[in-house]
């Protein structure tokens, strides 16, 4: 049934799905966005529970200062709701990645639904607590290690949740861009690809386009603790 709270928090999309909200979807509004169209527009308050039904949004949040921070991808059975205010000093931004299609559900409604069905509930709190573990680990992330360590250490992470041993290799099998990395990570694009150039160079880790291949785990292990100390 879906996805442990723990097991893929690394990825930013990789959250607990809402199945039963299946169940539901004549009870709420169903629109349809294109690849770039804005659902929530800087500024805009979300009045609503937002439940991605196909596709996948982007979520940023805009400071003060201008700069633009993603946060994380929504995939399907992942809601979007009014947390995000908690972050008073930035706006929030989602946008549809790839041609979507989102359920909107108003408050009072999603409350009613959630005291009248406890696996219902069941799922939103472990949707809710799987969110709050990736943004825990993101925040840890940020304050204990330097650029170049948090990339190493989220391949390495990746591995250990998702990577599959094939051939004294371990393959990682997932789609994600450099562009993607440097905002998971908060890492400047560039420090990203110098960085893959030099796993690759190494004969340590080497990233497809569809796929991320590391021929030497405790190599990567080593060079995180070296990086860590130097």
């Amino acid at each position: 049934m879906g996805k442990m709270m723990n097991d893929h928090y690394i990825l930013p999309q990789n959250f607990y799905p809402m199945l039963k909200l299946r169940d539901y979807l004549h009870l709420g509004i169903i629109r349809h966005y294109r690849k770039g169209e804005s659902i929530v527009f800087l500024g805009e308050t979300i009045d609503s529970i937002i439940l991605v039904l196909s596709g996948k949004l982007g979520i940023s949040f805009m400071h003060e200062n201008g700069k633009q921070k993603f946060m994380y991808h929504a995939d399907p059975y992942t809601f979007i709701d009014e947390a995000l205010g908690i972050f008073t000093s930035s706006y929030v931004h989602v946008v549809s990645e790839e041609d979507s299609s989102v359920c909107f559900f108003e408050k009072f409604q999603f409350l009613m639904l959630l005291h009248e069905n406890k696996e219902l509930l069941l799922e939103y709190i472990t949707c809710f607590s799987s969110k709050r573990c990736y943004f825990m680990h993101e925040a840890s992330e940020a304050v204990l290690y330097k650029p170049s360590v948090r990339i190493l250490r989220f391949f390495y992470l990746l591995c250990n949740t998702q990577g599959k041993l094939v051939d004294n290799v371990y393959e990682i099998d997932v789609k994600i861009s450099q562009r993607a990395i440097s905002e998971i990570t908060g890492v400047h694009f560039i420090t990203v690809n110098k960085i893959l150039r030099y796993l690759k160079k190494e004969n340590i880790l080497n990233k497809t386009r569809n796929k991320i291949i590391i021929y030497d785990l405790p190599q990567l292990k080593a060079l995180i603790e070296d990086w860590m100390n130097h």
